[in-house]
């Protein structure tokens, strides 16, 4: 990641390896139909209301802060997106229903080996994920979101069907090919589920959830313990 001359460039866009793989198909289908857009790199504590040399000045620091080049990782990037709120609100949106807020300490999730020494089988934990919306007079009540694993190797996620059942052949992979790989699916509500591990270790990861109205955001710590509890058989 780099800058760019900001006196030169008007737009400046990449695609995903996705988007890529859209347009060399060259079928004539490729069609953004949907775009978002965030203020990640706007740092608003810059804004100077006190400049000594008026209004014209208060965002001189701002509008001569050099921009970002476009990234595509979903790591980084479109953290604080843009939306629109009906006039009068003053509450921002908030997301709210995430209990426990962490899967930590006691509440950490666990795959865990059971049965007998010869004849043993694989125990995996999963979890319901529901948010809901709160603040900007509930406006964004009833949203779906973006679910993104930053380690789909520590939990797979999938989507909550209204049956109770959960869908994990759903979903976009990112970076297979730096080994750092992610997953994002989008909905009302998801479901995680632990996997494989080397029993008596631990692995940590997040799981990011945006609103995909409100832009808002909260982060899920997830740790999993991979715990032996079979016996001598």
């Amino acid at each position: 990641m780099g800058f760019i001359n900001n006196t030169s460039y008007i737009l400046n866009a990449v695609l995903t390896k996705k988007g890529k793989q859209y347009l060399a198909k060259s079928d004539g289908k490729f069609n953004i139909t949907k775009f978002a857009l965030s203020d990640d790199e706007i740092d608003y504590t810059l804004w100077d209301a006190a400049h000594p040399k008026g209004t014209d000045y208060y965002g001189a620091v701002l509008e001569s802060t050099p921009m970002l080049e476009p990234c595509v990782d979903p790591e980084v990037v479109m953290k604080y997106k843009l939306f629109t709120m009906d006039v009068g609100n003053t509450a921002l949106p908030y997301i709210s229903g995430m209990t426990p807020t962490s899967f930590l300490g006691d509440n950490a999730l666990t795959t865990q080996l059971v049965g007998q020494s010869n004849s043993s089988y694989f125990s995996f934990d999963q979890v319901r994920l529901e948010p809901n919306t709160e603040g900007a007079g509930q406006m964004f009540s009833g949203e779906d979101y973006s679910f993104l694993v930053l380690n789909k190797f520590v939990v797979d996620i999938g989507v909550a069907i209204d049956d109770g059942t959960i869908d994990y052949n759903v979903g976009v992979v990112y970076g297979e090919e730096s080994g750092r790989t992610s997953k994002k699916i989008v909905g009302r509500a998801a479901g995680i589920k632990t996997l494989e591990g080397d029993m008596g270790t631990s692995r940590e990861t997040s799981i990011i959830i945006t609103g995909q109205l409100s832009g808002a955001i909260y982060v899920l710590p997830v740790l999993v313990n991979y715990v032996n509890n079979t016996t001598a058989g």
